[in-house]
């Protein structure tokens, strides 16, 4: 096979990610993953969209079920692309609204860090995703994109 054909096989198959930027008294919620190609990076609560899913409810699923925590996504914050991974991660701006924090059996733990706890982390390399930190940024400077922007056809 070809490096054309190679690149266009691995393409072929977008992912969407939907994270969770989840704030309280200024420390931020992660989660540190358990699986083997991530083992021991931190993330924030976040997962990929299932077939006929919004994204919307992927970001509230998703944060759910790492957090224990029952969430209400607020606004958008930002889009990233990773090329690399052919990956679109969809940030939000996350409030708490019920539960209770629990690890759930996927993860290692789940716990809240400031931001430059998380930027020095970030240059340790114990960062899933690039784009934490400026995600978190953005939020911290107001960057706001609300719900109703994004088209959603059934």
């Amino acid at each position: 096979m070809g490096g054309a054909q190679k690149r266009k096989k691995r393409f072929q198959k977008v992912k969407v990610v939907a994270f969770n930027i989840i704030e309280k008294d200024d420390q931020f919620l992660l989660v540190q993953e358990k699986k083997a190609k991530v083992r021991g990076k931190w993330n924030l609560p976040a997962g990929r969209l299932k077939p006929d899913e919004g994204i919307i409810a992927c970001a509230k699923r998703e944060g759910e079920e790492e957090t224990g925590f029952e969430l209400k996504p607020l606004y958008l914050v930002m889009v990233a692309q990773r090329r690399s991974h052919n990956l679109f991660g969809f940030f939000f701006k996350s409030k708490i609204i019920g539960g209770k924090l629990r690890i759930p059996e996927t993860l290692f733990d789940v716990k809240w860090f400031s931001l430059e706890e998380i930027r020095e982390m970030a240059k340790r390399g114990l960062m899933r995703n690039p784009h934490i930190v400026r995600a978190i940024e953005d939020y911290k400077a107001g960057k706001e994109i609300p719900l109703d922007s994004i088209a959603i056809e059934d």
